[in-house]
């Protein structure tokens, strides 16, 4: 729905506003448009060379320079994807040639160097675009708002054994970690010509583009290329095991199989649609949702070197700030009773009677649903996914010396009904609040984020006080009253999760 907001403003847009000043990038010259506000906008700046051919499964190549100016007013196509539903008009236009970045930045003003939030959308890695968050109304805290496609689902993630041979790092697949590094590097040398500083780089993402900047945080490919990070729902890794390179390249000789063909080449020649519907028949070597094939992070060798837990504890992620948080009912299990005490107990294993107890199970029968959390099949879903993944990586970020801000957000989607779940506090980043809402109606999201891309401190005048994670593991709830402050979110639970024989 506010896609299609989005998109109908943006039409609403495009017949009052006239073309904007040409800019020179990477490439050549692009035009994009003048918004009545005076702000503008460029929908389409190519960030890497087309994807196709030879570059299938290839890291991404430098932009192919053209002649005189492109129009960049108009979206190019998204990543070629799987129609599931709700990316129905992303999978009608989908092309591999989808290396393309979108920008919405203040009115101009000579000398002034907005901080850039660099956005990296969910999809589980498999669907969705950049495209309408260009339209967002985040421009009008001063930043730059930046927003990226990355190469998805098989094209953007496979590996395979010729793939490994044929490269200089003896490495494979994360194609499209690499897309987003190649974004990095192209808002390094360009985004100062649309009033952006290059030195004040903030990467956020929700879902499977906070998995992604996760990524990001422990790949040594993407250090000194952004200062600060926010992560929306997505554990960075730290829920599901990694894959090593060789499972990961067994995937691309299934792919072979499907396709009936022999080797990386053949692979290559074989028309997009066709790799697209055979890709949808792999599994992953872990017995967990296909859906989520793409979204365990890969150990390659050369984008991510070491899995997660394994760099967390020798410190090697990057020591920036962060704002990491989750929604209060990520994914709601509304099973019978007996279902939900079969997920504790797979959960926590041999810890699952102490977390029967603590989850409110006793000789009084089976507890009641929580009203802020739901289920107990619904918490421990959001614990084992979401919260507890993310209170250790916020737990490590702070010991590392780096400041953390740690939410819960418990407001559904803005037009949506009771209750909250996945995705739901993105209308209030990207979207301005209306006329007479109050922080209890509009979190001040937007704001917060803002604040944040600017000076690595989300608090600012006239705000509810975010306390940082520190030593006391502080959060911001964010609930139907307003925004409350809490300490130790699900700390027991998440504790008892860790503890020695836990599942």
């Amino acid at each position: 729905m506010r896609r299609l907001l989005l998109a109908v403003a943006g039409i609403a847009a495009l017949s009052t506003a006239s073309f904007a000043s040409d800019v020179r990038v990477t490439g050549g010259i692009v035009r994009g448009q003048d918004m009545p506000d005076g702000s503008i906008v460029f929908r389409s700046i190519a960030f890497a060379a087309p994807p196709v051919g030879k570059n299938r499964w290839r890291p991404p190549q430098p932009v192919i320079p053209w002649k005189g100016v492109r129009d960049a007013s108009t979206a190019a196509a998204p990543c070629i994807q799987h129609d599931e539903g709700w990316n129905h008009a992303d999978a009608l236009a989908g092309k591999e040639d989808c290396l393309y970045l979108t920008i919405h930045a203040p009115k101009p003003e000579a000398g002034t160097k907005h901080p850039v939030f660099f956005w990296i959308h969910g999809g589980s890695n498999r669907a969705g675009s950049g495209y309408g968050d260009a339209d967002s109304t985040m421009y009008t805290q001063g930043v730059v708002l930046v927003s990226i496609n990355y190469r998805l689902g098989v094209f953007g993630f496979l590996a395979h054994p010729g793939l490994t041979a044929e490269s200089p790092k003896h490495a494979s697949g994360n194609y499209g970690i690499m897309d987003m590094i190649a974004a990095l590097k192209w808002v390094k040398a360009n985004i100062a010509k649309f009033g952006g500083d290059p030195a004040n780089v903030t990467i956020g993402g929700q879902s499977a583009g906070s998995n992604d900047v996760g990524t990001l945080l422990f790949s040594p490919l993407a250090h000194g290329l952004f200062t600060k990070a926010v992560m929306e729902s997505g554990p960075a890794g730290l829920s599901l095991p990694p894959r090593t390179l060789a499972e990961n390249e067994k995937i691309g000789n299934d792919l072979e199989s499907l396709t009936g063909t022999h080797g990386i080449t053949a692979l290559r020649a074989l028309p997009a649609d066709t790799i697209l519907t055979a890709g949808e028949s792999l599994k992953p070597p872990a017995p967990f949702d296909s859906g989520l094939i793409w979204g365990q992070q890969m150990i390659d060798g050369y984008v991510l070197r070491e899995p997660p837990l394994q760099l967390l504890a020798e410190g090697k992620q990057a020591h920036v700030p962060l704002i990491i948080g989750d929604v209060t009912r990520e994914f709601p299990f509304d099973g019978p009773a007996d279902a939900q005490i079969g997920l504790v107990k797979a959960m926590y294993g041999s810890n699952a009677d102490a977390a029967l107890r603590l989850h409110g199970y006793g000789p009084n029968g089976n507890p009641p649903d929580d009203p802020v959390l739901g289920s107990v099949g619904t918490q421990v879903l959001a614990d084992v996914i979401m919260r507890c993944p993310a209170n250790r990586l916020a737990a490590s970020q702070t010991a590392a010396g780096a400041k953390v801000w740690r939410y819960q957000f418990g407001l559904p989607r803005a037009g949506l009904p009771w209750p909250p779940a996945h995705n739901a506090e993105l209308s209030y980043v990207f979207e301005s609040a209306p006329t007479g809402s109050t922080f209890a109606t509009w979190p001040p999201l937007q704001r917060y984020w803002a604040n944040f891309a600017a000076t690595g401190d989300p608090n600012g005048p006239d705000l509810p006080q975010w306390p940082s994670l520190g030593n006391d593991r502080n959060y911001l709830a964010f609930t139907p009253d307003g925004p409350k402050p809490g300490k130790d979110l699900r700390g027991p639970f998440c504790r008892l999760l860790t503890a020695p024989d836990a599942r």
